[in-house]
């Protein structure tokens, strides 16, 4: 499918339905980001170098940093 037929297809869908696709697009767009991926890499070398938490300091972290959903 190409970009034209999306945005054909898009531009029937209800405001709700669009306002959805968009929060996907977003949601796709940092997930694939150059600085997620950056991130995710740091963690991941942190982690095979030694890094780690316990339970409790993860707990304890999401405690101070509660999630916004």
């Amino acid at each position: 499918m190409s970009v034209i037929e999306l945005q054909r297809k898009i531009s029937k869908l209800s405001p709700g339905e669009r306002r959805s696709v968009g929060k996907y697009v977003t949601y796709v767009t940092r997930r694939n980001s150059p600085a997620r991926q950056r991130l995710l890499a740091r963690i991941d070398g942190e982690m095979s170098a030694g890094k780690k938490y316990s339970q409790a300091e993860v707990d304890a972290m999401l405690a101070r940093n509660p999630s916004k959903s």
